[in-house]
């Protein structure tokens, strides 16, 4: 700098180094380097010698001039530091220098040589002394060295920094190709066409590590201005032998910054991922691993959204097409189990199970049911029959019964439609105070298959827990039947199941049979979960009997096992 300059620029203080001198290091006169960036962008940097004392010299010498000054912390109000120039002279060099008696802060050789050579000996142009002594990459502490074979073309070497404190900004973090001692192209974390980047250049990963590719066998592949390699099969295949080991290098690093992240999103689905089954949990834990892996930048936001996507999809998932193989078994019947069992894959039965555990949880919150009096609840779990009607019999494995809102809104008219305690959330569900009511309905077919009207009708209505079931709520879920009947799709020959479930029931009080088509039927709680609770359970024994083991995600259940919330981390992001 001349002096003018060291005037205008150090002075300043948030100095615009893009607008002053462009984006790039530019050389004296009679001097060549390669075209590189220039670090630094702001001038803050340049009074990191305060750390260490509260005065430095700068001396600097540029076009036939050298001046020297003092920078001094200032004790005067408004300025922060003082620019004293000490003197001026006549000097043919270039270059700066800044020196500083260390009065604060001393930190040993030994930390100064990782600090500052892990950072710059990534480029083999930088020459940086220490006490006099070079430093040189294989000198640092923190590298770890591997040999790349690469089959028909030779061995490179790959080395990886670790810096333990990471840097402001990225630059000259990533991956740095060596072809004899020199550098080519910039680092960067850009990855191989079309992978997009191995890391996010604002994480701190990013800014912690660096990898340096010795790759000599590529002398000659370079281009002229030595800012990249030419396109070649030899070039593809050694690209392709660096890649994987830094993914494998970057995974092994990533791995317990991963499982924070990944526990983090845990928490923030804990109601929806505590609802799925066991195998469903072990899937989510495996996407999430697969995902990091896949795709090292993604946020922590995006990676929550996309998990509680993929949550809600395997929420959905049904072991019906699976079920519906049970449909004609009962529990007793030990032969068709044991055939199923031969004719079933370890992957095919854990379906099952799966399926097994959304019934089982079923049952469980019915369970609360019996002694709740609370109505939300009650309507919350009618529509949960949709998925729960094999309660009722085997007939009701079918994927044919499916609620009806035509037949609700005539069980709502029958009910009085206009009434304003009748709630609207489900029209295929009708709701009051103390009841809520379901119609399920499968279709009949013709003999060239062709829809012609409905097979069978069933009405489920739940009582509110503690109720006693008397003949005048009997005679309710007859007047719905009777009501139904009236309706253009059912037929004399359409069958009518109404069941009325109740904590207790009245003296005397049992299935009654109208007409040729049409049964009520009474039903306690505890008798419809102890039967559901048997089929259940005498399947599950079954299957784990024959050896198919549940394989579960630790992180999840972990996760889903503490109490409340768990924090979110602010781990590194990958």
């Amino acid at each position: 700098m001349t002096r003018e300059e060291f005037e205008r620029r150090w002075t300043t203080l948030c100095y615009n180094r893009l607008q002053e001198q462009g984006p790039d290091v530019k050389y004296p006169p009679g001097r060549t380097g390669k075209k590189r960036l220039a670090f630094g962008r702001n001038g803050k940097g340049r009074h990191a010698s305060f750390c260490f004392a509260d005065s430095y010299h700068v001396e600097s010498r540029k076009d036939g001039h050298a001046f020297r000054a003092q920078i001094l912390v200032s004790r005067q109000p408004g300025s922060p530091f003082q620019c004293l120039i000490e003197k001026s002279w006549k000097d043919k060099g270039a270059g700066t220098t800044i020196t500083a008696a260390v009065s604060k802060n001393l930190i040993s050789v030994s930390a100064v040589t990782e600090i500052i050579g892990s950072k710059f000996a990534v480029d083999p142009s930088f020459q940086i002394r220490i006490n006099g002594n070079q430093v040189v990459l294989v000198d640092l502490e923190r590298l770890a060295t591997e040999i790349i074979t690469v089959p028909g073309y030779g061995d490179v070497t790959l080395h990886r920094i670790d810096s333990e404190i990471q840097d402001r900004t990225s630059q000259l973090r990533g991956i740095t190709w060596w072809v004899n001692g020199r550098k080519v192209g910039e680092s960067s974390w850009e990855g191989l066409d079309g992978e997009g980047a191995y890391l996010d250049g604002r994480s701190t990963l990013a800014k912690r590590f660096s990898f340096i590719v010795e790759a000599d066998i590529l002398k000659g592949c370079e281009k002229a201005d030595w800012m990249s390699f030419r396109a070649s099969p030899k070039v593809d295949a050694v690209r392709a032998a660096v890649h994987r080991q830094v993914i494998q290098a970057l995974n092994s690093v990533h791995a317990e910054t991963r499982r924070e992240r990944k526990r983090a999103t845990i928490a923030q689905h804990r109601q929806l991922l505590g609802a799925l089954s066991l195998s469903s949990k072990k899937y989510v834990g495996q996407f999430i691993d697969e995902l990091q892996e896949k795709c090292p930048t993604i946020s922590e936001k995006d990676l929550a959204r996309t998990v509680g996507i993929y949550a809600k999809m395997e929420q959905t998932t049904s072991g019906y097409d699976l079920l519906t193989q049970l449909a004609a078994c009962s529990s007793e019947d030990i032969d068709t189990w044991n055939g199923l069992m031969k004719r079933w894959t370890a992957g095919r039965a854990e379906i099952v199970l799966n399926e097994l555990d959304h019934r089982l949880k079923l049952i469980a919150d019915l369970q609360g049911l019996v002694d709740s009096v609370r109505t939300d609840e009650l309507h919350d779990l009618q529509p949960l029959f949709e998925r729960g009607l094999w309660m009722f019999g085997p007939e009701y494995e079918a994927v044919d019964f499916h609620s009806n809102r035509g037949l609700a809104t005539i069980v709502r008219e029958a009910l009085g439609g206009t009434d304003k305690n009748l709630g609207r959330g489900r029209p295929d569900f009708v709701a009051l105070p103390g009841r809520s009511v379901g119609v399920y309905a499968a279709s009949a077919f013709e003999a060239d298959g062709e829809v012609s009207g409905i097979r069978k009708i069933l009405i489920v209505e739940l009582k509110k827990g503690g109720f006693n079931l008397k003949q005048a709520e009997v005679d309710q879920a007859k007047r719905y039947a009777k009501a139904l009947r009236k309706g253009n799709d059912v037929s004399d020959s359409t069958i009518i199941t109404a069941i009325v479930l109740g904590a207790s029931l009245e003296d005397g009080l049992e299935k009654e049979k109208t007409g040729e088509a049409t049964f009520i039927e009474p039903m306690l709680y505890r008798t419809l979960l102890a039967r559901a609770h048997a089929r259940t359970f005498n399947l599950q024994k079954k299957l784990e009997a024959a050896g198919v083991t549940r394989p579960i995600d630790m992180d999840v259940e972990s996760v889903l096992s503490t109490e409340g919330e768990l924090p979110l981390q602010a781990a590194a992001t990958a």
